[in-house]
Parts: C-alpha cells; sequence; structure tokens
C-alpha cells in the first residue's frame, strides 16, 4: 500500500512543480513588461550580459543596486533573474543623468520594469540601508573613482566603504571595468577611463573584500589598452575584466 501511494503521488508533485514554474514565471512578466529593446539586444553582442548573469549566483528575491548604472541595461536584465519577489536599485548621480537620464526614462515609462527602482543619488550619499543588499553591480564605472574635474569628485574610500555598508554579509560586488596596461594602477584613469586590473584587485583585498572569481568572458586582445574607450575604433569592443568579490 505504501509503494502503491509512492508511485501515485510521483505524478502530483511533478504537476505541483510545473504549476508553481508557470506560476513565478507569470509573475516575473507580470513585473517586467514588454521584449527588450532593439538597443539592448544589439549591445548583447559586445557586452554579453546574458553570459555575465550566468557567472554569479542570482536569485528570484535577491535585492541588487546597479552602481552608476547608466541607462540601466544591467538593471533590466537583473530584473528578469531576481522578479516577482526581488527588487533592483538603478542609481545614478547628477553628474551621469544628463548622458542618461532620457534612456532611464524610456526604459521605466509607464512603470514597465516594477520591481527595478530609480536611485538617484550623490556618490556621498548613496543612501542604502546597512546590510540591505545581496548584490552590487558596479560595470564600466570603477576608474570614475579616480578621475576628476570640477563637476566629479568623489571620495574613493568613503565610496567603497558605503558598498561594502550596504551589502549583507556575504554579499557580492561585481566589477566590471575597461582595462588599462598591466602594471599602470590608475594612470590611465583620468584621460582614457581605464584602470590596471591587479590594483582594482588589490585595493578591494585591503578594504576587506575577497576575490572569489574572475573572468576572460570580455578580454579583447585587439585592444592596445591605450586608447579611450570611446575612439571609434574601439567603441564598446574593448578589453574588460570582470571580477566577482565577496563581502
Amino acid at each position: 500500500m505504501l509503494t502503491f501511494t509512492r508511485f501515485m503521488l510521483t505524478p502530483v508533485l511533478i504537476l505541483f512543480t510545473c504549476l508553481l514554474l508557470t506560476d513565478l514565471a507569470a509573475k516575473e512578466w507580470q513585473f517586467v513588461k514588454g521584449e527588450r529593446s532593439a538597443s539592448d539586444l544589439e549591445q548583447d553582442i559586445n557586452r554579453k550580459g546574458q553570459q555575465v548573469l550566468e557567472l554569479v549566483d542570482l536569485k528570484p528575491g535577491m535585492v541588487v543596486a546597479d552602481i552608476l548604472g547608466g541607462g540601466g541595461y544591467y538593471s533590466e536584465l537583473i530584473a528578469r533573474k531576481v522578479a516577482p519577489y526581488g527588487r533592483v536599485y538603478l542609481h545614478n548621480n547628477q553628474a551621469y543623468l544628463p548622458h542618461v537620464g532620457k534612456e532611464v526614462a524610456a526604459r521605466l515609462k509607464d512603470n514597465r520594469l516594477e520591481n527595478v527602482i530609480r536611485h538617484d543619488k550623490e556618490t556621498e550619499d548613496l543612501a542604502f540601508i546597512d546590510q540591505s543588499l545581496d548584490m552590487i553591480f558596479f560595470v564600466l564605472g570603477y576608474h570614475d573613482l579616480y578621475h576628476v574635474d570640477k563637476n566629479w569628485k568623489i571620495d574613493k574610500d568613503d565610496f567603497i566603504r558605503q558598498l561594502k555598508t550596504a551589502l549583507k554579509p556575504g554579499g557580492y560586488l561585481l566589477i566590471i571595468d575597461h582595462s588599462a596596461p598591466d602594471g599602470s594602477g590608475t594612470e590611465y584613469s583620468q584621460d582614457l577611463h581605464r584602470i590596471d586590473k591587479a590594483y582594482v584587485i588589490n585595493e578591494l583585498k585591503r578594504k576587506g573584500f575577497k576575490l572569489i572569481k574572475q573572468s576572460d568572458l570580455l578580454v579583447n586582445d585587439k585592444d592596445s589598452r591605450e586608447i579611450s574607450p570611446f575612439h571609434p575604433d574601439i567603441r564598446r569592443r574593448t578589453d574588460r575584466f570582470i571580477l566577482l568579490f565577496q563581502k
């Protein structure tokens, strides 16, 4: 009788699991309306966003911050992964908004991404609750911690402290940036918007982060690493490093 019951229950459990997954998928699309834009799909070719997300352990329900996230390319990808109950903070500051504000507004128009929260805050006060984030994405912005002009000044040590404080114990920090020549440190950060991978690793280790993974997914050996990422010969095709740290 027990054997009979076990075999009878198996199809029921399978059916229940299928219904649960279907319900979760439906809830995801309630939070993320419509297909991704043509621009995002074009960027996939060189940014490889889907593959980048496979490198990190994103789960439904996670709370993630996309720091200096620009137009929100990664925010939308993350939103689909953490839905239906997770959320994403798309962060920019006033220096970024003149360049990306229209794109952000279009992406979030009509509450299209219900689980993405627009988070316009200055770098001296990111205004995250302590230990509230499961993961932080910081993509193509780390070098800006060393870029200085009259409209852009960051206390890098305090900024990194804020990121660390906002992460939950065991939380993750993903860094992607344009590679500078080996051993150059921050020499190329001011004018060429690049930074040496080893410098980033050593600095974040000193700040108490543990490097747990790195990837060559975005490596481009044809990039000399000595010209601006905005140069037409290399734009959107720079040699980039990917580093995943844990608090």
